[in-house]
């Protein structure tokens, strides 16, 4: 019965270890590193411009996030995979979008980070997963009174109820555009790894 089907579907978690990169796709040299905050839900998955308005946070299941260093090198990568119940990761990725649409010109403030200006900029990468979500962040604002500016990337994909996002932070020194081929060539691996973990570990596409 199609009932049955879908309901064995969804009791089958996939291995989310599995599904996170592997160091030699994000580039030669890089080391997979744990994080202390990275497995379990006690740690927030979304806070794209604020914390509020996620309520798709409730709905997930297990979360493993771990980092890739390389020694000497200036840009460094974090993937972040999340399983979800029925429905969720589809929610997460709405939420996603709607703050990245709405995000306030003016500063804002959560969870102990001082009152920055997030500019939100769409980015397109045809070799995602379809309805994928990629950002480039350009945080500015003022730090203990001196100006401050970076840019963050944000690449959030879904395949049924599993979501992967990777994540890359201010980088001093590298221009904005060497940083996000840096970013969408790992997102690009982790759309076939994503792909490949759900189908083998349920996650079926929703």
């Amino acid at each position: 019965m199609l009932v049955a089907a879908i309901a064995i579907a969804a009791a089958v978690q996939p291995n989310l270890a599995k599904i996170v990169l592997k160091p030699a796709a994000v580039g030669a040299g890089y080391v997979l590193v744990q994080r202390s905050d990275g497995r379990g839900t006690a740690q927030r998955t979304l806070d794209l411009c604020g914390t509020k308005g996620y309520a798709s946070e409730g709905l997930r299941v297990d979360r493993l996030q771990v980092d890739y260093l390389k020694q000497n090198a200036a840009l460094a990568l974090s993937n972040e995979v999340v399983s979800y119940k029925p429905g969720g990761a589809q929610k997460a990725m709405s939420e996603v979008a709607q703050h990245a649409a709405a995000c306030p010109s003016k500063p804002i403030s959560f969870e102990g980070q001082p009152p920055l200006t997030y500019k939100i900029t769409r980015l397109h990468d045809a070799k995602l997963v379809s309805g994928y979500i990629a950002l480039r962040v350009d945080v500015s604002g003022k730090v203990n009174g001196k100006a401050v500016k970076a840019i963050r990337f944000a690449v959030y994909q879904r395949v049924g109820n599993v979501l992967s996002g990777i994540y890359s932070y201010a980088v001093n020194g590298v221009p904005g555009e060497a940083q996000q081929q840096f970013v969408l060539h790992a997102a690009e691996a982790s759309a076939q790894a994503l792909r490949k973990g759900t189908q083998q570990g349920g996650g079926l596409p929703a």
